[in-house]
């Protein structure tokens, strides 16, 4: 698996783009790579961008293990959001598994959305960003 992580954007904080096969591993050093970056702060909306990449070979056990993963690094993840972006309707199911996991999890405070398209996730941070104006108001 291949990723990219590009800071800044509008109105995404930063951007994880990865290609080629998932796996349990290159989410891991993409998660680890960001959290290690000085930009990484708490709050931030992430689009990740997974279109180009292959989901035919996560299992539910990887999905599992993936949450255990984040449940370990919670503390410095912090409150972050993240808008998924999949390919087809079978990955767009995958992230939707993941999704509800993480809301199960009361001591994760990572905020998902999933969707097929850019232009929907951006959307969706727009949105979640002007909702968190109004209420610091």
């Amino acid at each position: 698996m291949e990723y990219a992580i590009s800071w800044g954007g509008d109105p995404e904080d930063a951007r994880v783009t990865s290609r080629g096969e998932a796996s349990l591993e290159g989410f891991y050093a993409w998660a680890q790579e960001g959290l290690s970056d000085p930009r990484y702060r708490e709050g931030m909306s992430v689009v990740i961008d997974h279109r180009d990449l292959d989901w035919s070979h996560i299992s539910l056990k990887d999905v599992q293990e993936r949450i255990e993963l984040f449940e370990r690094d919670s503390p410095r993840f912090g409150r972050i959001r993240t808008a998924m972006v999949m390919r087809a309707t079978v990955d767009f199911g995958l992230a939707r598994m993941y999704q509800a996991y993480v809301e199960l999890q009361p001591d994760l405070q990572i905020e998902i959305g999933v969707f097929t398209s850019i232009e929907a996730a951006r959307e969706w941070i727009r949105e979640r960003k002007a909702a968190d104006a109004v209420a610091a108001l």
